[in-house]
């Protein structure tokens, strides 16, 4: 008798398939949410750190272009960047942290045009590059939309840039426009060389990852 009663209690405490099936169905459930919400939540960290990368570029970007001593140290900062940019129709400005030496952990900002005659100490030179530390950002610097219609072409050439009408002689504007396109790159690694001259008809086909317009001053 007192078996019979134990084997009750067994079964009465006992969960059915149903309710097996159930409950594993409720936790798959859940899990596939959480791991739905995960992916998300890493695109927003992701987005967050990339728009504190940019921030910092084009900040880097602006105080170099406007403040720098190192551009024409014994000249006018704004004929040198208008020169840069009229000999071409672009300019070329890197931004990137690159190692101290080959056995340093201990990195430095570096920030230059590239192959133009804006200063020996404003350039960044190819050995540079191989001692980059992470990302390399390249900025396009061309003629701004919203610039004189007089002194820019009306529209964009075949490699998505306005070009200027006038050279910097006939230039009466008191403010040069510029749009800068920031394009990053992954750097190249110490036995490896980076293409560093920029190619526009293939940069064309990239799309930035932020664009925006900035001014020099006379």
């Amino acid at each position: 008798m007192n078996t019979h009663h134990f084997k009750n209690q067994l079964s009465a405490r006992a969960f059915s398939l149903i309710e097996v099936v159930l409950a594993i169905g409720i936790f798959l459930v859940t899990v596939l949410a959480l791991v739905g919400l995960l992916g998300p939540t890493l695109k927003s960290v992701d987005d967050v750190e990339q728009i504190d990368a940019v921030s910092s570029v084009v900040n880097t970007l602006n105080t170099f272009l406007q403040k720098s001593p190192s551009i024409a140290p014994s000249g006018s900062k704004f004929d040198v960047i208008y020169g840069a940019v009229a000999s071409g129709n672009y300019a070329t400005v890197f931004v990137f942290n690159a190692y101290m030496d080959a056995t340093s952990p201990d990195t430095e900002l570096k920030v230059g045009f590239y192959d133009e005659s804006v200063g020996v100490d404003a350039l960044v030179e190819n050995a540079d590059f191989s001692d980059a530390a992470g990302t390399i950002y390249r900025a396009v610097l061309s003629p701004s939309s919203v610039l004189p219609a007089n002194e820019r072409s009306p529209n964009r050439n075949g490699d998505g840039i306005y070009t200027l009408i006038n050279p910097l002689a006939s230039y009466p504007e008191g403010y040069f426009a510029m749009e800068v396109r920031i394009f990053a790159e992954d750097p190249p690694g110490p036995s490896a060389s980076f293409q560093a001259s920029t190619n526009l008809s293939a940069l064309s086909n990239v799309e930035p990852i932020f664009t925006y317009n900035t001014a020099v001053v006379r």
